[in-house]
Protein backbone atom coordinates (compact mmCIF):
# COMPACT_ATOMS: atom_id res chain seq x y z
CA UNK A 1 0.00 0.00 0.00
CA UNK A 2 1.56 3.19 -0.63
CA UNK A 3 0.02 5.86 0.87
CA UNK A 4 0.69 10.06 -0.90
CA UNK A 5 0.31 13.26 1.77
CA UNK A 6 -1.04 16.07 0.06
CA UNK A 7 0.45 19.06 2.42
CA UNK A 8 -0.85 22.93 2.54
CA UNK A 9 2.16 23.85 4.51
CA UNK A 10 6.02 22.17 5.16
CA UNK A 11 9.37 22.84 5.90
CA UNK A 12 11.81 24.01 3.71
CA UNK A 13 13.82 21.37 1.53
CA UNK A 14 17.57 22.19 3.24
CA UNK A 15 16.27 22.66 6.69
CA UNK A 16 18.39 20.43 9.16
CA UNK A 17 15.39 20.89 11.80
CA UNK A 18 11.72 20.43 10.98
CA UNK A 19 9.26 22.57 11.96
CA UNK A 20 6.61 23.60 9.71
CA UNK A 21 4.47 20.41 8.70
CA UNK A 22 6.12 18.65 11.54
CA UNK A 23 3.26 16.39 12.58
CA UNK A 24 2.71 15.49 8.62
CA UNK A 25 6.44 14.22 8.67
CA UNK A 26 6.10 12.13 12.42
CA UNK A 27 2.98 10.70 11.05
CA UNK A 28 4.38 9.78 7.66
CA UNK A 29 6.85 8.46 9.41
CA UNK A 30 4.96 6.01 12.07
CA UNK A 31 2.86 5.35 8.30
CA UNK A 32 5.84 4.11 7.21
CA UNK A 33 6.22 1.06 9.43
CA UNK A 34 3.71 -0.21 7.40
CA UNK A 35 3.15 1.01 4.45
CA UNK A 36 4.96 2.85 1.40
CA UNK A 37 4.58 7.14 1.91
CA UNK A 38 5.69 9.99 0.26
CA UNK A 39 4.67 13.73 0.60
CA UNK A 40 4.04 16.37 -1.63
CA UNK A 41 4.34 19.89 -0.94
CA UNK A 42 2.85 22.13 -4.19
CA UNK A 43 3.77 25.74 -2.51
CA UNK A 44 7.33 25.69 -2.10
CA UNK A 45 8.76 28.82 -3.38
CA UNK A 46 11.97 28.53 -2.00
CA UNK A 47 13.23 25.36 -4.44
CA UNK A 48 15.67 26.38 -7.07
CA UNK A 49 13.99 24.38 -9.77
CA UNK A 50 10.20 24.26 -10.68
CA UNK A 51 9.77 20.12 -9.13
CA UNK A 52 11.78 18.24 -6.74
CA UNK A 53 11.85 14.86 -5.82
CA UNK A 54 13.95 13.47 -2.92
CA UNK A 55 14.34 11.87 0.38
CA UNK A 56 14.64 14.08 2.89
CA UNK A 57 14.83 13.05 6.71
CA UNK A 58 13.71 9.57 5.63
CA UNK A 59 10.96 10.49 3.63
CA UNK A 60 10.28 10.76 0.32
CA UNK A 61 9.41 14.49 -0.53
CA UNK A 62 7.93 15.74 -3.88
CA UNK A 63 7.71 19.63 -4.20
CA UNK A 64 6.14 22.37 -6.86
CA UNK A 65 7.30 25.52 -7.09
CA UNK A 66 5.24 28.31 -8.67
CA UNK A 67 6.56 31.60 -8.05
CA UNK A 68 5.39 33.91 -10.59
CA UNK A 69 3.09 31.59 -12.49
CA UNK A 70 -0.57 32.80 -13.56
CA UNK A 71 -3.34 30.59 -12.17
CA UNK A 72 -3.96 28.97 -15.29
CA UNK A 73 0.03 27.30 -15.18
CA UNK A 74 -0.14 26.66 -12.05
CA UNK A 75 -3.46 24.78 -12.66
CA UNK A 76 -1.17 23.15 -15.64
CA UNK A 77 1.89 22.20 -13.08
CA UNK A 78 -0.27 20.78 -10.40
CA UNK A 79 -1.86 18.34 -13.02
CA UNK A 80 1.61 17.53 -14.87
CA UNK A 81 2.86 16.81 -11.51
CA UNK A 82 -0.08 13.98 -10.90
CA UNK A 83 1.62 12.37 -13.71
CA UNK A 84 4.78 12.47 -12.50
CA UNK A 85 4.09 11.64 -9.23
CA UNK A 86 1.78 8.57 -10.47
CA UNK A 87 4.83 7.19 -12.31
CA UNK A 88 7.29 7.09 -9.95
CA UNK A 89 5.37 6.49 -7.26
CA UNK A 90 1.73 5.19 -7.87
CA UNK A 91 0.11 6.16 -4.66
CA UNK A 92 -2.90 4.17 -4.16
CA UNK A 93 -4.85 6.38 -1.78
CA UNK A 94 -4.25 10.28 -1.85
CA UNK A 95 -4.35 12.19 1.66
CA UNK A 96 -5.07 15.84 1.26
CA UNK A 97 -4.47 17.81 4.39
CA UNK A 98 -6.46 20.91 4.94
CA UNK A 99 -9.13 21.70 2.28
CA UNK A 100 -8.29 25.68 1.90
CA UNK A 101 -5.21 24.66 1.24
CA UNK A 102 -4.65 21.61 -1.05
CA UNK A 103 -8.01 21.30 -1.84
CA UNK A 104 -8.95 22.00 -5.00
CA UNK A 105 -5.80 20.20 -6.25
CA UNK A 106 -6.45 16.91 -5.23
CA UNK A 107 -10.51 17.74 -6.66
CA UNK A 108 -8.91 18.59 -9.78
CA UNK A 109 -6.85 15.60 -9.91
CA UNK A 110 -10.60 13.40 -9.28
CA UNK A 111 -12.31 15.25 -11.67
CA UNK A 112 -9.08 14.71 -14.25
CA UNK A 113 -7.65 11.48 -13.72
CA UNK A 114 -10.40 9.88 -11.20
CA UNK A 115 -8.24 9.50 -8.81
CA UNK A 116 -10.40 9.86 -5.11
CA UNK A 117 -9.11 11.51 -2.17
CA UNK A 118 -9.62 11.61 1.71
CA UNK A 119 -8.82 14.92 3.58
CA UNK A 120 -8.21 15.43 6.67
CA UNK A 121 -8.93 18.89 8.22
CA UNK A 122 -6.91 21.18 10.66
CA UNK A 123 -7.92 24.44 9.92
CA UNK A 124 -9.67 26.01 12.74
CA UNK A 125 -13.14 27.62 11.14
CA UNK A 126 -12.47 30.86 13.11
CA UNK A 127 -9.99 31.09 9.55
CA UNK A 128 -12.15 29.64 7.13
CA UNK A 129 -14.53 32.49 6.57
CA UNK A 130 -17.66 30.64 5.62
CA UNK A 131 -19.87 33.93 5.72
CA UNK A 132 -18.24 34.17 2.65
CA UNK A 133 -20.56 32.91 -0.14
CA UNK A 134 -17.67 32.17 -2.65
CA UNK A 135 -15.62 30.04 0.43
CA UNK A 136 -18.65 28.52 1.44
CA UNK A 137 -19.08 26.66 -1.81
CA UNK A 138 -15.71 26.05 -2.49
CA UNK A 139 -15.26 24.24 0.84
CA UNK A 140 -18.20 22.56 0.13
CA UNK A 141 -17.12 20.95 -3.14
CA UNK A 142 -14.11 19.90 -1.53
CA UNK A 143 -15.56 18.10 1.33
CA UNK A 144 -18.32 16.61 -1.14
CA UNK A 145 -16.00 14.92 -3.37
CA UNK A 146 -13.76 13.52 -0.70
CA UNK A 147 -14.25 9.89 -0.29
CA UNK A 148 -13.77 10.26 3.88
CA UNK A 149 -13.50 13.88 5.43
CA UNK A 150 -11.69 13.71 9.02
CA UNK A 151 -11.45 16.27 12.01
CA UNK A 152 -9.02 16.68 14.14
CA UNK A 153 -11.05 17.46 16.95
CA UNK A 154 -14.36 16.59 18.26
CA UNK A 155 -15.26 20.55 18.03
CA UNK A 156 -14.13 21.28 14.57
CA UNK A 157 -16.02 18.28 13.42
CA UNK A 158 -19.30 19.56 15.07
CA UNK A 159 -18.35 23.16 13.60
CA UNK A 160 -18.37 21.91 9.81
CA UNK A 161 -21.96 19.56 10.43
CA UNK A 162 -23.70 22.63 11.44
CA UNK A 163 -22.22 24.69 7.87
CA UNK A 164 -22.41 21.36 5.91
CA UNK A 165 -25.16 18.85 7.95
CA UNK A 166 -25.22 16.39 4.36
CA UNK A 167 -22.00 15.75 5.02
CA UNK A 168 -20.04 13.87 7.15
CA UNK A 169 -16.77 14.59 9.12
CA UNK A 170 -15.28 11.73 11.01
CA UNK A 171 -12.58 12.03 13.93
CA UNK A 172 -8.88 11.05 14.28
CA UNK A 173 -6.64 13.37 16.37
CA UNK A 174 -3.31 14.73 15.91
CA UNK A 175 -0.66 11.72 16.32
CA UNK A 176 1.56 12.73 19.13
CA UNK A 177 5.03 10.76 19.50
CA UNK A 178 5.17 9.59 23.11
CA UNK A 179 8.06 11.07 25.20
CA UNK A 180 11.09 8.94 26.04
CA UNK A 181 10.64 7.65 29.90
CA UNK A 182 14.28 9.13 30.77
CA UNK A 183 14.28 12.80 29.57
CA UNK A 184 17.45 14.19 30.13
CA UNK A 185 17.74 17.89 28.49
CA UNK A 186 20.63 20.45 29.36
CA UNK A 187 18.24 23.64 29.90
CA UNK A 188 18.35 26.13 32.61
CA UNK A 189 14.88 26.26 33.98
CA UNK A 190 14.94 28.67 36.47
CA UNK A 191 12.21 27.27 38.32
CA UNK A 192 10.16 29.03 40.92
CA UNK A 193 10.54 26.80 44.40
CA UNK A 194 6.31 26.94 44.87
CA UNK A 195 4.87 26.91 41.75
CA UNK A 196 5.75 26.36 37.99
CA UNK A 197 3.25 26.40 34.76
CA UNK A 198 4.05 26.10 31.05
CA UNK A 199 2.37 27.61 27.91
CA UNK A 200 3.40 26.10 24.97
CA UNK A 201 1.89 28.43 21.92
CA UNK A 202 3.83 29.96 19.14
CA UNK A 203 4.05 33.85 18.64
CA UNK A 204 3.08 33.72 15.17
CA UNK A 205 -0.21 35.67 15.56
CA UNK A 206 -0.64 38.74 17.86
CA UNK A 207 -3.83 37.71 19.66
CA UNK A 208 -5.15 34.23 19.07
CA UNK A 209 -2.99 32.09 21.47
CA UNK A 210 -4.37 34.68 24.37
CA UNK A 211 -1.05 35.72 25.95
CA UNK A 212 -2.82 39.34 26.48
CA UNK A 213 -5.01 37.93 29.00
CA UNK A 214 -2.41 35.28 30.49
CA UNK A 215 0.08 37.39 31.45
CA UNK A 216 -1.88 39.81 33.04
CA UNK A 217 -2.98 36.88 35.25
CA UNK A 218 0.33 35.96 36.17
CA UNK A 219 0.47 39.87 37.07
CA UNK A 220 -2.30 39.48 39.48
CA UNK A 221 -1.08 35.86 41.10
CA UNK A 222 1.78 37.12 41.81
CA UNK A 223 0.11 40.62 43.61
CA UNK A 224 -1.54 38.14 45.67
CA UNK A 225 0.84 36.31 47.12
CA UNK A 226 1.81 33.36 44.51
CA UNK A 227 5.39 32.80 44.19
CA UNK A 228 4.57 31.22 40.59
CA UNK A 229 6.77 31.29 37.13
CA UNK A 230 5.07 31.20 34.03
CA UNK A 231 7.67 28.88 31.05
CA UNK A 232 7.08 30.12 27.98
CA UNK A 233 7.95 27.56 24.83
CA UNK A 234 7.40 29.21 21.51
CA UNK A 235 9.36 31.33 18.51
CA UNK A 236 7.82 33.89 16.27
CA UNK A 237 7.18 37.56 14.99
CA UNK A 238 5.16 38.38 18.19
CA UNK A 239 8.06 37.25 20.91
CA UNK A 240 9.31 40.69 21.36
CA UNK A 241 6.13 41.93 21.74
CA UNK A 242 4.78 39.84 24.56
CA UNK A 243 8.75 40.34 26.06
CA UNK A 244 7.97 43.86 26.21
CA UNK A 245 4.82 43.14 27.72
CA UNK A 246 6.27 41.32 30.57
CA UNK A 247 8.63 43.99 31.37
CA UNK A 248 5.79 46.57 31.57
CA UNK A 249 3.90 44.44 33.55
CA UNK A 250 6.54 43.80 36.20
CA UNK A 251 6.75 40.31 35.87
CA UNK A 252 9.87 39.58 33.81
CA UNK A 253 11.52 37.80 36.42
CA UNK A 254 8.54 35.17 36.67
CA UNK A 255 8.13 35.09 32.75
CA UNK A 256 10.73 32.50 31.20
CA UNK A 257 11.00 32.88 27.37
CA UNK A 258 12.67 29.97 25.92
CA UNK A 259 11.78 30.79 21.81
CA UNK A 260 11.73 28.55 19.62
CA UNK A 261 13.36 25.29 20.85
CA UNK A 262 13.94 21.39 20.31
CA UNK A 263 10.46 19.19 21.34
CA UNK A 264 12.49 17.18 23.47
CA UNK A 265 13.82 20.26 24.86
CA UNK A 266 9.48 20.98 25.42
CA UNK A 267 8.77 17.72 26.63
CA UNK A 268 11.74 18.17 29.53
CA UNK A 269 9.77 21.90 30.36
CA UNK A 270 6.66 20.17 30.77
CA UNK A 271 7.76 17.67 32.69
CA UNK A 272 9.58 19.78 35.33
CA UNK A 273 6.09 21.63 35.34
CA UNK A 274 3.32 21.50 38.55
CA UNK A 275 0.44 22.54 35.46
CA UNK A 276 0.40 23.25 31.59
CA UNK A 277 -1.79 26.78 30.32
CA UNK A 278 -3.76 26.81 27.40
CA UNK A 279 -5.16 30.38 26.98
CA UNK A 280 -5.87 30.20 23.25
CA UNK A 281 -8.90 32.38 21.76
CA UNK A 282 -9.61 29.66 19.01
CA UNK A 283 -8.02 26.26 18.35
CA UNK A 284 -9.02 23.28 15.91
CA UNK A 285 -7.21 21.39 17.86
CA UNK A 286 -4.02 21.33 20.45
CA UNK A 287 -1.36 19.48 19.99
CA UNK A 288 0.66 20.75 22.98
CA UNK A 289 -2.66 20.00 25.26
CA UNK A 290 -2.16 16.62 23.63
CA UNK A 291 1.60 16.34 24.62
CA UNK A 292 0.84 17.96 28.45
CA UNK A 293 -1.35 15.07 29.11
CA UNK A 294 0.54 12.46 27.39
CA UNK A 295 3.68 13.55 30.16
CA UNK A 296 0.72 13.39 33.00
CA UNK A 297 0.51 17.06 33.56
CA UNK A 298 -3.04 19.19 34.53
CA UNK A 299 -4.45 21.53 32.38
CA UNK A 300 -6.11 25.12 32.84
CA UNK A 301 -7.54 25.40 29.30
CA UNK A 302 -9.70 27.94 27.87
CA UNK A 303 -13.20 27.37 25.95
CA UNK A 304 -10.62 27.35 23.07
CA UNK A 305 -12.93 25.02 20.81
CA UNK A 306 -10.85 22.12 19.97
CA UNK A 307 -8.69 22.12 22.52
CA UNK A 308 -11.13 21.94 25.49
CA UNK A 309 -12.79 19.34 23.34
CA UNK A 310 -9.54 17.15 24.04
CA UNK A 311 -9.71 17.11 27.76
CA UNK A 312 -12.43 16.17 30.26
CA UNK A 313 -13.17 17.07 34.22
CA UNK A 314 -10.03 14.36 34.81
CA UNK A 315 -7.68 16.05 33.15
CA UNK A 316 -8.61 19.53 32.68
CA UNK A 317 -9.95 22.71 34.26
CA UNK A 318 -11.92 24.77 31.44
CA UNK A 319 -12.46 28.28 32.09
CA UNK A 320 -13.69 31.14 29.16
CA UNK A 321 -11.91 32.64 26.87
CA UNK A 322 -11.09 36.49 26.13
CA UNK A 323 -10.62 36.58 30.10
CA UNK A 324 -8.34 37.30 32.67
CA UNK A 325 -10.18 37.01 35.56
CA UNK A 326 -10.95 33.56 34.44
CA UNK A 327 -7.82 32.66 33.29
CA UNK A 328 -6.49 33.68 37.42
CA UNK A 329 -9.96 31.59 38.53
CA UNK A 330 -8.63 28.98 37.06
CA UNK A 331 -5.08 28.83 38.00
CA UNK A 332 -6.01 29.64 41.54
CA UNK A 333 -8.43 26.41 41.28
CA UNK A 334 -6.08 24.88 39.77
CA UNK A 335 -3.48 25.53 42.38
CA UNK A 336 -5.76 24.39 45.09
CA UNK A 337 -7.05 21.39 43.35
CA UNK A 338 -4.03 19.99 41.46
CA UNK A 339 -3.03 17.18 44.18
CA UNK A 340 -6.54 15.60 43.34
CA UNK A 341 -5.59 15.20 39.53
CA UNK A 342 -4.50 11.68 38.93
CA UNK A 343 -0.76 11.53 36.20
CA UNK A 344 -0.76 7.87 35.14
CA UNK A 345 -4.71 8.20 34.41
CA UNK A 346 -4.30 11.39 32.81
CA UNK A 347 -1.43 10.05 31.00
CA UNK A 348 -3.19 6.26 30.05
CA UNK A 349 -6.18 8.54 28.97
CA UNK A 350 -3.63 10.45 26.09
CA UNK A 351 -2.24 7.69 25.47
CA UNK A 352 -5.31 5.52 24.49
CA UNK A 353 -6.70 8.42 22.66
CA UNK A 354 -3.40 10.51 21.00
CA UNK A 355 -0.43 9.05 20.62
CA UNK A 356 0.84 8.52 17.10
CA UNK A 357 0.27 4.36 17.22
CA UNK A 358 -3.33 5.02 18.44
CA UNK A 359 -4.09 7.68 15.51
CA UNK A 360 -1.57 5.07 12.87
CA UNK A 361 -3.54 2.07 13.48
CA UNK A 362 -6.83 4.39 13.24
CA UNK A 363 -5.75 5.59 9.44
CA UNK A 364 -4.67 2.32 8.54
CA UNK A 365 -7.99 0.78 9.02
CA UNK A 366 -9.55 3.89 6.84
CA UNK A 367 -6.92 3.22 4.17
CA UNK A 368 -7.55 -0.75 3.89
CA UNK A 369 -11.38 0.09 4.33
CA UNK A 370 -11.08 2.27 1.36
CA UNK A 371 -9.23 -0.19 -1.29
CA UNK A 372 -11.16 -2.69 -0.51
CA UNK A 373 -14.54 -1.02 -1.28
CA UNK A 374 -12.48 0.04 -4.49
Amino acid sequence: MKILFVVSWYSSQNTKVLREGIFHYEQAKELKKYCDVAIYFPFDNEIDTEFSDSIEHGIRVFRRNNKNKSRLQQTINYLKDYKIIKNRFSPDIIHAHVAAGVGMIVTKWKLFYHKPYILTEHMPIEYMNLENKKNYLRQKFIYKNSSQNICVSKDLSEKLNSYYPNIKFSIIYNGIILPNNNINEKLDLFLSKDLNCGIIAAFYDKTVKGYQYLLPAIKILIEKGYNINLHICGGGQYLDYYKKMAIDLGIENNCIFYGQIEKNQVYYIISKMDFIISASIFESAGISVEEAMLLGKPLVVTRSGGASSLVNNKTAIVVDTKSTDALVKGIKNMIEKRALFNSKEIKNYAINNFSIQTVTNQYLHLYNNLLNKS
